[in-house]
C-alpha cells in the first residue's frame, strides 16, 4: 500500500503546477480586460466632443453596463468632493445687459415673410369729382400742397409678456434678481427671449439659478437629433443647418440617453422607442409649436406631431413640485439621486403656451422644480445633468447674420456653439417664427 502513495514531492510538483495555470490564467485575464478596456476607452475618447476626462470616464463605464458604478462614484463626487459653499453673495451678476450686448452691432431678426403690403394702404389725391362728357371742362389742377404718404405702419405682431418677477427665497435680493430682461436678437422689433437670475434656496446663497423665458408666439421649436443619441433618424448630422443661423434665438440641451429616460422617442414618423403612457414628454408639432405635458393625458400622437422626446415622470404638475421632501422612491436623475447638488436642467410651460428653460449648477431636484413653479410653470420634464451635458446659450446676431452666443450661465463648460455643430447628443432650438408661421 504505502508503495502506491504518491512521494511529497510528486504533491509539490503538482501543486506548483496548479499554481502557475492560476496565475498565468488571471495574467491572461488582466491582460485581455485591460487591452479591451483600453481599446473601447479610446473608441469613446475617440468619439468625445471636447468633454473633460470625468466625463469620457463615466460616458465609456456608462456604454459599459457600469451605471450603477457610475451612480455611486457620482453621489461620493458631489456629497464629498464637489460641495457648494453655505451662505454668501453670487460673484455673477444677475444684471445682464453687459453680456447681451458685448459685440453686437445689429439686434433684430426680420424673419422672410411676405406679410402686409410696403406701400400707403390710401395716399389719395386732392381732386374733386369730375363729370365724365364732352361739355365737361378739364378739371383745372388744385393749387394745395399734396399730402405726404405716411409709410405703412404694420401693427405690433401678437406675442406674449415675460412672467412676474420670480420671488427670490433670500431675504435681501441682489439687485435685478428675479427680474425678468430681455436678451438675444428680437423678433420684427419685439423681444422673444428673457433671461433671469434668482437664487434656488436660502442656504446655498451665492449660487444663481439660470431661467430663461421663450415667446413660443415669436419663435418656433426644433429638435435636432445627436450624432449618438437619441438615435433613430440624423438628418442633420447633429448640427443646426447653417441656414437656420440667422434666425436661431436660442438653443439647450436634450434629455437623458434613450436607455436612461424610462420613456420613449418618436421622430417624424419613426419611433425610435416605444412611447410610455404617464411619463413626461416633449412634443413639436410640424408647425414649430411646443408642448410639455403627461403622455396619454395632456398629450397624444396625431398627423402634425414631428417630435416626441420623453424624459422620467413630469418634475412640475399643475404648478406644484413633485419632488416630496421624503425617501419617494421617484428617480429625477438617470444615475444622481434628487438629493445632490448637481447641474440640473429642465423644461417647462407657463398657462400661456411659453416655454422656460432652467439650467445651473448646485441644483437638487427640489430646487430645480421650485425655481420653475417661482416662473409659473405648470408642467415640466427634467432635461440631461451633470457637468458639461447641462448647456443653455442664447443668441445675438450680426448685421450679416452671423451669430453671436452667450452662456446663460457663466460656469457653463465647452464651447457656447457645440449645439450649432456636428454634436454627439441631442439639442432643442428656438428660431424666429415669421408672420405666416414659418
Amino acid at each position: 500500500m504505502s508503495a502506491d502513495r504518491p512521494s511529497p514531492g510528486r504533491h509539490r510538483q503538482q501543486r506548483g503546477i496548479v499554481r502557475r495555470v492560476v496565475t498565468w490564467s488571471v495574467i491572461g485575464v488582466l491582460l485581455l480586460g485591460s487591452a479591451w478596456a483600453g481599446v473601447t476607452f479610446y473608441a469613446t475618447y475617440r468619439e468625445a466632443d471636447g468633454e473633460p476626462t470625468p466625463v469620457i470616464v463615466a460616458t465609456w463605464m456608462r456604454d459599459n453596463h457600469m451605471g450603477a458604478l457610475v451612480a455611486q462614484l457620482e453621489n461620493v463626487y458631489y456629497r464629498y468632493i464637489d460641495t457648494p459653499e453655505v451662505g454668501g453673495i453670487p460673484t455673477v451678476s444677475a444684471d445682464l445687459s453687459a453680456e447681451n450686448d458685448a459685440g453686437a452691432d445689429d439686434s433684430d431678426i426680420q424673419p422672410v415673410d411676405p406679410g402686409p403690403p410696403t406701400v400707403p394702404i390710401a395716399a389719395a389725391a386732392d381732386s374733386s369729382p369730375v363729370l365724365l362728357g364732352p361739355a365737361n371742362p378739364s378739371p383745372r389742377p388744385s393749387t394745395a400742397p399734396m399730402p405726404k404718404p405716411s409709410p405703412y405702419v404694420a401693427p405690433p405682431r401678437p406675442h406674449l409678456s415675460p412672467p412676474p418677477t420670480i420671488s427670490s427665497p433670500v431675504t435681501t435680493p441682489q439687485p435685478r434678481e428675479g427680474e425678468w430682461q430681455p436678451v438675444a436678437s428680437r423678433v420684427d422689433g419685439i423681444p422673444a427671449v428673457y433671461v433671469t437670475r434668482v437664487r434656488a434656496d436660502d442656504v446655498h446663497t451665492s449660487y444663481y439659478a439660470s431661467v430663461m423665458w421663450i415667446d413660443t408666439l415669436l419663435t418656433k421649436a426644433m429638435l435636432v437629433p445627436g450624432r449618438e443619441e437619441p438615435g433613430g433618424p440624423n438628418p442633420y448630422d447633429g448640427a443646426l443647418p447653417k441656414s437656420l443661423w440667422p434666425d436661431v434665438l436660442a438653443n439647450i440641451n436634450g434629455a437623458f440617453r434613450l436607455d436612461d429616460t424610462l420613456g420613449g422617442y418618436y421622430y417624424q414618423g419613426e419611433t425610435v422607442k416605444p412611447l410610455v403612457d404617464g411619463k413626461a414628454a416633449a412634443v413639436i408639432y410640424k408647425d414649430g409649436s411646443i408642448q410639455i405635458g403627461k403622455w396619454g393625458r395632456d398629450l397624444k400622437m396625431s398627423k402634425d406631431v414631428e417630435v416626441v422626446r420623453q424624459n422620467l415622470d413630469l418634475i412640475v404638475d399643475k404648478g406644484v413640485s413633485q419632488v416630496s421632501n421624503g425617501a419617494d422612491h421617484v428617480i429625477w436623475g438617470a444615475t444622481t439621486d434628487k438629493e445632490s447638488l448637481a447641474w440640473r436642467a429642465a423644461l417647462g410651460q407657463r398657462p400661456d403656451g411659453s416655454i422656460v428653460y432652467v439650467g445651473a449648477p448646485y441644483l437638487s431636484a427640489e430646487g430645480l422644480a421650485d425655481v420653475l413653479a417661482g416662473a409659473g410653470v405648470k408642467r415640466a420634464m427634467v432635461l440631461d445633468m451633470n457637468d458639461y451635458w447641462t448647456a443653455g446659450f442664447y443668441f445675438r446676431h450680426k448685421k450679416d447674420g452671423q451669430p453671436l452666443c452667450r452662456y446663460l450661465d457663466p460656469a457653463i463648460q465647452g464651447p457656447c456653439d457645440r449645439f450649432l455643430l456636428p454634436y454627439k447628443r441631442d439639442s432643442f432650438h428656438f428660431l424666429a417664427r415669421s408672420l405666416s408661421g414659418t
